[in-house]
């Protein structure tokens, strides 16, 4: 049998970041350092090696915070949402962090909600539905420490996973544009150049008119939209191209990136916005456009329309004009069960074989 290798740290060349490669005792494997900066990766190598040797004795009752830590390593820096999940990581740790699995009450829920409320934790209040989200999280990491952390040995008990007292889930967002708000829309995001402060220009596309056409034609989620770059444009595919909405390294999650064929129009917007491009992400940077779409809906006289209320209005008008469920949850990135949920009752043949 082979010796095994001491730990030693290398560069993955496809990331430009820093991992320790070691052997946990069953096989090789690695963990990141987090850094592109060797100094640095030299350094943290040194905690890394302290840090193992405390590890060696499994804990029984861990830390919050080294779940957290671990469930990072070996699962959320791998996702598409890796950044997002990074900030709420941070929230969780100071409401949670200092805590034993054990320790976990009902009671520090309800004391997480107060304090991301209230900005004691976060940079702004929060709603009660990022609250929501937070704790899913949380469980989520909880969840793997039962199941999926390695080496196996770590694997906490499935009745040590603690209970998380979640706010009720927001009601369903029922606005959809109007005919004449699409209208509206369009002829604001082809017909006109703005900078972004209600001032119309001549130069290029900006990146609200274009997340306006993406989010109108491709029905796709926020996040999505937002990191979306030209290597993920296939001009070549299909018969006006196809956009791949999951980038290369990344894993699929329940929120599914699919393979969405481009119309015509969108073909067109996104031909020239490649022509003009200042980066290689569609939308020239990552930051959210709900505040973007905020000003345009001012400009355009249209009241409580956000980001995702053009992927709700286009599903609902897919299924109101008698388009098969399965395709149009296929389109979205969704499953058969959600679209079902939310949207069958508007089918045009809905429970009509009930009555004569």
């Amino acid at each position: 049998m082979a010796a095994k290798l001491p730990p030693r740290i290398d560069i993955r060349p496809e990331t430009g970041k820093w991992y320790v490669y070691y052997n946990d005792g069953k096989r090789d494997t690695k963990s990141s350092l987090r850094t592109k900066d060797r100094t640095e990766a030299e350094i943290r190598f040194l905690g890394w090696l302290e840090q193992r040797q405390k590890d060696l004795i499994i804990e029984v009752d861990p830390l919050v915070s080294h779940c957290l830590e671990l469930w990072y390593d070996q699962h959320v820096q791998h996702l598409v949402t890796w950044q997002r999940l990074r900030s709420v990581i941070k929230n969780i740790n100071k409401g949670f962090g200092h805590l034993r699995v054990s320790e976990i009450t009902k009671q520090h829920s309800t004391d997480y909600i107060k304090a991301r409320m209230s900005a004691k934790i976060g940079r702004s209040c929060a709603a009660t539905g990022t609250c929501r989200l937070e704790l899913q999280e949380l469980r989520a990491c909880m969840t793997f420490m039962c199941r999926r952390v390695e080496p196996r040995d770590r694997r906490l008990p499935n009745d040590m996973m603690p209970y998380f007292d979640l706010p009720p889930a927001s009601p369903p967002r029922d606005r959809v544009i109007t005919p004449d708000e699409w209208n509206k829309y369009y002829d604001f995001a082809l017909n006109e150049n703005y900078n972004g402060q209600g001032v119309m220009l001549s130069n290029r596309r900006h990146r609200i008119q274009r997340f306006i056409v993406l989010a109108g034609e491709t029905a796709q989620r926020k996040t999505a939209i937002l990191t979306l770059t030209y290597d993920q444009i296939y001009w070549d595919q299909g018969k006006h191209g196809m956009i791949n909405f999951l980038p290369a390294g990344t894993i699929q999650t329940k929120k599914r990136r699919p393979w969405v064929p481009m119309s015509k129009l969108l073909r067109t917007v996104l031909e020239e916005a490649y022509e003009q491009r200042t980066s290689n992400l569609v939308l020239d940077k990552v930051t959210d456009v709900k505040s973007g779409l905020d000003r345009v809906n001012k400009i355009l006289g249209i009241e409580g329309v956000t980001p995702h209320t053009f992927r709700h209005t286009w599903a609902t008008n897919k299924i109101m004009a008698g388009q098969n469920i399965k395709d149009v949850a296929e389109f979205m990135g969704d499953t058969e069960k959600t679209v079902r949920e939310n949207y069958e009752h508007l089918s045009p043949n809905y429970l009509a074989h009930m009555v004569d």
